[in-house]
């Protein structure tokens, strides 16, 4: 359960970050309207979540095998 509200409290973090520079962006210089700003914003949001999960789930390689190249190097050695 700590895990879902940190979680949550990071997304409102960054959102909160995000929303602030796009303002300020918007006022000092008026980049591009919100129709403009908002797909790539949720574009580069969506691509950025979608990479970071795919690294977090994808499977890792078979320790033991590690384990058996560390061992025979170490054995090479002596």
């Amino acid at each position: 359960m700590y895990a879902i509200g940190r979680n949550l409290r990071a997304c409102a973090i960054a959102l909160l970050w995000s929303g602030m520079f796009a303002a300020s962006a918007h006022a000092h210089g008026g980049i591009a309207g919100p129709d403009d700003l908002g797909p790539p914003v949720i574009t580069s949001a969506v691509l950025g979540l979608a990479g970071y999960w795919l690294m977090m789930l994808w499977p890792s390689r078979d320790r033991t095998q590690v384990n058996r190249k560390r061992k025979a190097a170490r054995n090479a050695i002596r």
